[in-house]
């Protein structure tokens, strides 16, 4: 059966032992890598992985195959070829790409109130 790299955009809820945990976020937006035969099959492989690592997942933005995706800016576009070269190195595991932390709707409103 034929294999596709996928990256799926995802917020995180980031559990004790986590990553994200670590460096004192509760939630964040993280890009994830996987080869999967199809969308279904990635999405139960990065949810094994994200509780095995201590997230749970909260969203999945969007799924696409990592060459169908357009990005806007160069940061994230080398960002993302960096997570297909990491993943073309280790085919079975699930690639992570850096962690953002995630503001809530009261962050939000602070900072444009202080803009």
């Amino acid at each position: 059966m034929s294999q596709t790299a996928y990256l799926v955009s995802c917020e995180v809820l980031c559990g004790e032992g986590s990553d994200g945990a670590l460096e004192g976020m509760d939630s964040a937006y993280v890009i994830v890598g996987v080869y999967a035969a199809n969308e279904d099959e990635a999405m139960t492989k990065i949810e094994e992985s994200f509780e095995e690592e201590g997230y749970a997942l909260v969203e999945a933005e969007w799924i696409s195959a990592a060459g169908d995706v357009e990005w806007d800016e160069a940061e994230a576009a080398a960002e993302a070829a960096d997570l297909v070269a990491r993943l073309a190195t280790i085919p079975e595991e699930v690639v992570y790409g850096p962690l953002y932390p995630a503001m809530d709707e009261d962050d939000t409103e602070e900072v444009d109130e202080a803009a």
